[in-house]
């Protein structure tokens, strides 16, 4: 089977390069285009099908842009100095500072005699967690960094740790919730934020927090959720350890409240990051720093062990494939418009969402929006539902496929443990029902309100 898969896809990779080459021969792109498109289709098949180690794709991708392109190197390499990269980086520390200080355990313990014994109300339980701390932390990465360990945490107390098929369920759902359902939250998660840029700078178009989350919190929330939890409890059905739980949890150790102090500053600045300004990133580098530079250094020495360099390589490589996009004229796009199903309101919201989905597989969900809103503007330029055209990319980019178009999902998994084929199955199923489900109800939704 494996044979099979790497014949399969040596010979889509052949195609593509193909295709790309004919395009070019015939004049519809330039050379520089088609050297661009060539490196973009190679690396995204790569990632996504996982046949050769994911750190080799991104260093490969990182020497075929330096030398058969002419894009500036600093493009190419602006992902080592993005917020994102470091959001990555430091996400990983907090992580092991929580399993490593019992703080984990600790929370999962109290979350344990809060939930009781039922699978269903734990995932519904963690459900509204996730997008409860999207209402108040702006960082996708910061928010599953944190829940993770205390959902891992909840597992190992309520008897779901090892391999059992319970734990899988819960972390997954808090992972790809922690992405999905802040979809509905303007300032939760950077694809919201890059759009709602390009929206006010390009277009004059301001979006407010309480209108946004109207406007998407039936579809975005409610659905979703209900997706999220489903497919965890129909995928990952089991059952909660009848054993007692801890009724009187010990003192705070002094290696807890060292973690809890430095995360609770971090919080505080990732809270009130409209008030100071200073990026994720560099607020999570921040406590990195305090965390190891405070520590004994054997704990300096297992997580150094233990960090996962083919992450925070492929999240690099990501916004450099994303600046490498940009360079390449879109413009001819618009010729989809030219069959008139721009003049309809819901052939032009299933086919733009349909444009959105598309975008994630190339660029990611983080660069999409700077893809997809001026592609829109220009499309439904003299309709009269143009805002609904632009809000309709939420609702691709919220829509998950592959692990690979959603760096936060990624980088939830590798936190997790989780084998990477049980986070490709269960985006698979969710990203299914929610273009299934979640699309049609928010179109419902839309059209109650008067925005469709």
């Amino acid at each position: 089977m494996a044979k099979h898969m790497k014949v399969a896809v040596g010979v889509s990779l052949l195609a593509g390069v193909f295709g790309v080459l004919l395009l070019a021969a015939s004049g519809i792109i330039s050379s520089q285009e088609a050297r661009i498109l060539g490196i973009v289709y190679v690396c995204i098949m790569l990632w996504a099908t996982q046949i050769v180690p994911g750190y080799i794709v991104s260093l490969t991708f990182f020497f075929l842009a330096v030398t058969l392109t002419t894009v500036p190197v600093a493009e190419i390499f602006s992902g080592f100095a993005s917020s994102a990269f470091w959001l990555v980086f430091s996400g990983g520390v907090i992580g092991f500072a929580l399993k490593e200080s019992g703080l984990s355990r600790r929370l999962g313990t109290i979350l344990a005699g809060l939930i009781g014994r039922s699978y269903l109300r734990a995932l519904f339980a963690f459900a509204v967690i996730s997008f409860a701390l999207s209402l108040v932390m702006p960082s996708t990465f910061g928010r599953i960094a944190i829940l993770v360990p205390i959902a891992a945490g909840y597992c190992s107390v309520a008897g779901l740790d090892g391999s059992r098929r319970g734990r899988d369920g819960i972390l997954l759902l808090v992972i790809v919730g922690s992405f999905e359902l802040a979809g509905a939250v303007l300032p939760a998660n950077l694809p919201n934020i890059i759009m709602a840029g390009v929206l006010e700078q390009s277009l004059g178009l301001h979006l407010s927090f309480s209108e946004y989350l109207y406007t998407f919190f039936p579809a975005g929330v409610l659905a979703r959720g209900a997706v999220l939890v489903g497919t965890s409890f129909l995928m990952f059905a089991d059952t909660v350890s009848a054993e007692p739980l801890q009724s009187k949890p010990t003192s705070l150790s002094r290696e807890e409240r060292r973690v809890s102090v430095l995360l609770l500053a971090t919080l505080g600045f990732w809270f009130t990051d409209s008030l100071h300004h200073i990026a994720p990133g560099w607020v999570g580098l921040g406590f990195s720093l305090a965390y190891l530079l405070t520590s004994h250094a054997d704990k300096m020495v297992a997580f150094g062990n233990g960090q996962k360099m083919d992450l925070l390589w492929f999240i690099a490589a990501i916004i450099g494939l994303t600046a490498l996009v940009r360079h390449v004229d879109l413009t001819p796009l618009a010729a989809l418009g030219e069959g008139g199903w721009a003049q309809n309101p819901l052939v032009s919201y299933i086919v733009l969402v349909a444009v959105s989905i598309v975008i994630c597989f190339v660029v990611t969900s983080n660069a999409a929006p700077a893809l997809f809103t001026p592609f829109a503007a220009n499309l439904l330029a003299d309709s009269s539902f143009l805002r609904m055209g632009l809000l309709s990319q939420v609702m691709g980019y919220s829509t998950t496929f592959l692990a690979y178009q959603s760096p936060p999902i990624l980088f939830g998994g590798e936190l997790a443990g989780l084998s990477r084929s049980v986070v490709a199955k269960y985006c698979l199923v969710t990203g299914c029902l929610g273009l299934l489900i979640v699309v049609p109800i928010n179109a419902a939704w839309w059209w109650l309100i008067g925005l469709l």
